[in-house]
């Protein structure tokens, strides 16, 4: 389905978003939310139109296979997504209670898009039903899915616009950025455990050493 909108569909309902890059990071996906810069990124963000503050946030795995891959000015390498087939893989996640009309401006600053702006995902009742979206004209992000169900709310992730985004190696700032977030989000993973679970993900898998990468994110 496609998805674009010109006018908010009970934008007070709430949804779980699930994100699993740099938006494990709570100081991260604050920017989305107020407004501001992340560290390591080059350029600030608007923030969404309410800033009332998630209501909740949660673990969440995603039996998606995580890569990196495309280019992203802002943080000056590839970045982070999912496959979209379900798969023997495990990509750690964390979701945010929000407003269905935050989500939106989530999606639309995850795409360069301004805000405010037009409604660009589905409507809320149609998230009720479906469980895959194309979003129009968005180049990045622009493949949402429904991943589950909590509380009665949607459980809401997005992915690369299209299949075939070159694969390629994330920056520093980038991933040091998900390393927080993994031992915010996930403080029972060990320094090795996170590294085993960054060095399979293609895009590092093959163009970083193991022993780089744990100097990389740990220096040693």
């Amino acid at each position: 389905m496609t998805a674009t909108h010109n006018t908010p569909s009970r934008d007070n309902n709430l949804v779980w978003y699930a994100g699993y890059g740099s938006n494990l990071s709570q100081i991260r996906f604050d920017c989305y939310i107020y407004g501001g810069t992340p560290p390591g990124s080059a350029r600030p963000y608007p923030g969404c139109r309410d800033k009332t503050p998630p209501r909740g946030d949660r673990q969440i795995t995603l039996p998606h296979q995580l890569y990196f891959a495309d280019y992203s000015e802002r943080w000056g390498g590839a970045v982070a997504f999912i496959r979209r087939t379900r798969f023997n893989a495990t990509t750690y996640a964390r979701m945010y209670l929000i407003t269905y009309g935050q989500f939106n401006d989530v999606v639309r600053q995850e795409n360069d898009r301004k805000v405010p702006g037009d409604i660009i995902v589905p409507p809320y009742d149609e998230l009720a039903t479906a469980t895959e979206w194309h979003i129009a004209s968005v180049r990045l992000y622009g493949h949402l899915m429904k991943v589950g169900v909590e509380g009665g709310q949607p459980v809401l992730t997005f992915s690369a616009t299209r299949n075939d985004f070159i694969l390629g190696r994330p920056s520093e700032a980038y991933i040091r950025m998900i390393v927080s977030g993994l031992q915010d989000t996930y403080p029972a993973m060990c320094e090795s455990e996170i590294l085993e679970y960054l060095a399979q993900a293609e895009g590092i898998r093959g163009m970083l050493d193991p022993d780089a990468l744990a100097c990389f994110l740990f220096g040693h």
